[in-house]
């Protein structure tokens, strides 16, 4: 896999996550989704830093 479907792939999951996550954003576990959905999203982010730069 190249790094742009790496990339694709992580932040679809990050929507996906927050998705599910605000959709049940009463429950406990739907904000811990939230959380990890904006850690996937940072983390694309860090990827990309770690191509142009490492």
């Amino acid at each position: 896999m190249t790094s742009l479907e790496i990339m694709l792939l992580v932040i679809a999951a990050g929507f996906l996550l927050l998705g599910v996550g605000f959709a049940n954003r009463a429950k406990g576990w739907g904000v811990a989704l939230i959380a990890l959905g904006w850690a996937c999203m940072l983390s694309t982010v860090a990827y990309k830093m770690y191509l142009t730069f490492g």
